[in-house]
């Protein structure tokens, strides 16, 4: 052993090997080394997050052919948009499911023309239960909306009589999402996206004011016809239907969940002065058809009914409350609008993009007339004019009826098609 560490010595003390052992970096150096590239690549991966910006966080730089079209998030919607409404401190919001998030663009005339800079809060696929919630969020941070305007979904009210209020997830925390959509892979992903569709007028995107235009379906109806488009989300709602109860309350009960969301959310518009507008969505005809076939409609004027109470019950409760109601159901020249035929790639339709999701100019419409503007579509609803309104729905459906035959003979057939397979 001694003979072999003797040999050992004499090797590390020639020449050549000290000399190289000398200009051998220590691990202590090799470490720095690593620790520093690895920043530098972070810094480098949240500057570019930063400066493209896909999630409206920022404003670092919005420029034209650059990063001002922003990707649909996939991800932290809520969040995201809680903190693009604090940024914006709107004096009107907009709040709803994906029917608002859609249909209300805060970019449009009417708000602009009646001094109402905006913010679209609505989510797609969520229930009052989150409206409330979002707008309880924003409320914290900053000072009250002078308007609101509410969309209510009819379907959501819907309850089995015996059932329990489902419980809301949890939302991720602050820091969690914020890390998340500055320094992660997807975050990364959808910057390098941000840059790669300033030229793409037809993506998913989500604007500064929170719309969602759905101007990917342009391209949807130019390949597939808007028939297709209606077709497929009328079989998807007729699945959803027929499985759906014709009870709003739950048993022993004059309540419900989406009403105990509805009277929260009055009461607290109610105390901050904000004036609010809740808004009976513009169903296609097409839809409307299928809550008859359904056997929905008797609940849906209950449901009316029930509405009208809770206004007319926080008006009593607040006197000094602004709280109107109105009723854009039914199957007027707007919501009768014809389905372009089955193959059919040129015609386009001017007020849906489908059944349940109306365009911004069928939107603007409804914000002209909460507004105060002199437009023929919707109708205020009251205690007093429950039954006259009924009858005008009737009416209409009338003529929808006679001049769009095979707007009902689908709704049935579609109906039919998925009871069938229901069971």
């Amino acid at each position: 052993m001694e003979h072999i560490h003797s040999q050992d010595d004499e090797f590390a003390s020639l020449p050549g090997v000290a000399a190289a052992a000398e200009r051998t970096p220590s691990f202590a150096v090799f470490t720095a080394w690593c620790a520093g590239i690895l920043a530098a690549g972070a810094v480098l991966v949240t500057g570019f997050v930063v400066v493209a910006d896909p999630y409206h966080q920022f404003g670092l730089v919005d420029a034209e052919g650059f990063n001002r079209i922003k990707p649909l998030p996939e991800q932290y919607r809520e969040q995201i948009k809680v903190a693009q409404a604090k940024t914006a401190r709107p004096k009107a919001l907009l709040l709803g499911n994906s029917r608002v998030e859609v249909g209300f663009d805060p970019d449009s005339g009417p708000l602009h023309s009646h001094g109402y800079p905006a913010y679209n809060l609505a989510l797609a696929g969520t229930s009052l239960a989150v409206s409330q919630r979002v707008f309880e969020e924003v409320r914290r941070d900053v000072p009250p909306p002078a308007m609101a305007v509410v969309g209510v979904e009819f379907l959501d009210f819907l309850v089995q009589p015996d059932s329990q209020p489902a419980s809301q997830p949890a939302n991720a925390q602050s820091w969690q999402w914020r890390v998340d959509t500055v320094f992660s892979l997807k975050s990364l992903m959808d910057a390098a996206r941000t840059l790669s569709i300033q030229k793409a007028p037809e993506v998913e995107t989500l604007t500064a004011s929170g719309h969602t235009p759905l101007l990917e379906y342009r391209k949807y109806a130019r390949q597939e016809g808007y028939n297709a488009i209606f077709k497929q989300r009328a079989q998807e709602n007729a699945k959803n239907l027929v499985r759906k109860p014709a009870n709003l309350f739950l048993k022993g009960t004059g309540s419900s969940a989406s009403i105990d969301r509805l009277r929260e959310m009055l009461a607290r518009m109610a105390q901050d002065g904000t004036e609010v507008n809740l808004v009976i969505y513009p169903y296609h005809a097409q839809l409307m058809a299928m809550f008859e076939e359904a056997g929905l409609q008797p609940t849906m004027e209950e449901w009316k009914r029930v509405l009208v109470q809770e206004v007319d019950a926080m008006r009593r409760r607040q006197p000094n409350a602004r709280i109107h109601l109105w009723d854009f159901s039914g199957f007027d020249a707007v919501q009768c609008e014809a389905i372009p035929a089955a193959g059919d790639l040129r015609s386009t339709t001017k007020w849906y993009w489908e059944a349940g999701h109306f365009k911004s100019a069928t939107g603007d419409l409804i914000l002209r007339r909460v507004l105060g503007e002199e437009v023929p579509f919707g109708i205020a609803l009251t205690a007093q004019n429950l039954e006259q309104n009924r009858q005008r729905i009737a009416a209409e459906r009338a003529r929808c009826l006679g001049s769009i035959p095979e707007i009902f003979a689908d709704a049935r057939a579609t109906i039919a098609d998925a009871r069938t397979h229901a069971h």
